[in-house]
């Protein structure tokens, strides 16, 4: 199998950074914090980018309307960074932030709804990854660079209630995972899934699209009402909840520290607890299955 970011990765001085929905949460942190640096250059997109009024205006900072369901879209972005910034334009680090939650009774979900999430999730950051490789690879000093796709817990665990954000982040890991394999070593192009937990942002609000609820699935016994009021308290008290901002440090840490990029990164110690929790039960499960998978032959 062939390895992924086999060698360690230098962030240039002057480094290019596209980040994808950059309107609140941890886009709006990573955005914010990359403006910060005075030698580095940011591209921020948003749908709508009055929303980036946050961000001082000067020629380092290019902000732009994007809508990763729309490949339209993301082809008018690319080209107008590199009018932007002329001849001398390459993308170093590119942070696939944007997305939502679609949660609730999945039997009621509408063919909407579901394929607008797949849209958004998963072909969103495909199609925004494989634009930024195109420009990576073609590097004339072969500097490469680092896509962060942001996952999250839910694309290691599954919770009843949220069957197709888990279906979109499930889908980003396999596919950035498979990706990441085909790359030649020498183009420089490094993957790292970004998985947190819980974060402390306007997640719940704007950017969460809830399923008509099905009265066969109302009981408060159910287990997605179960776990929904479980996620509320823990909510509510702050337990396990992770800043906008310590993601962004960590994203930062992880570009800039001159060692080898980690494929996948859990954030916040609840994410990093729950995946060894996850890869533990699944040794478990594979036992509890050896005589059958071996179809009568010793493993």
């Amino acid at each position: 199998m062939n390895p992924v970011n086999t060698k360690p990765y230098h962030l240039p001085a002057d480094a290019t950074w596209l980040i994808t929905g950059c309107s609140s949460g941890i886009g709006k942190a990573i955005a914010t914090l990359i403006a910060s640096k005075p030698t580095h250059r940011l591209i921020a997109t948003a749908r709508d980018p009055s929303s980036l009024s946050y961000l001082p205006g000067n020629a380092n900072i290019l902000k732009l309307p994007l809508d990763v369901t729309s490949p339209e879209s993301i082809d008018h972005a690319f080209s107008s960074a590199k009018s932007h910034f002329g001849p001398s334009f390459h993308l170093d680090i590119v942070i696939n932030n944007a997305g939502y939650s679609l949660s609730g009774d999945t039997v009621n979900a509408t063919e909407e709804q579901t394929h607008l999430e797949m849209e958004t999730l998963f072909f969103g950051t495909a199609r925004v990854t494989t634009a930024a490789m195109e420009i990576m690879r073609q590097h004339s000093d072969k500097r490469g660079g680092v896509i962060f796709n942001i996952s999250s817990l839910a694309g290691l665990c599954a919770f009843p209630g949220h069957a197709y954000y888990h279906a979109g982040k499930f889908a980003v890991e396999g596919w950035t995972e498979s990706v990441a394999r085909e790359v030649h070593p020498d183009w420089g192009i490094n993957f790292c899934i970004i998985e947190p937990s819980g974060v402390k942002t306007e997640f719940e609000g704007h950017s969460k699209v809830r399923i008509a609820p099905h009265p066969a699935y109302q009981d408060s016994d159910m287990p997605a009402h179960k776990l929904e009021h479980f996620v509320r308290m823990g909510i509510s008290k702050g337990v396990g909840m992770n800043t906008p901002e310590a993601i962004a440090e960590a994203i930062y840490q992880i570009a800039s520290r001159g060692e080898k990029v980690p494929l996948r990164v859990p954030l916040g110690a609840t994410a990093w607890k729950m995946a060894k929790a996850r890869f533990e039960g699944l040794l478990g499960e594979l036992d509890a299955v050896k005589g059958i998978s071996g179809l009568g032959k010793e493993i």
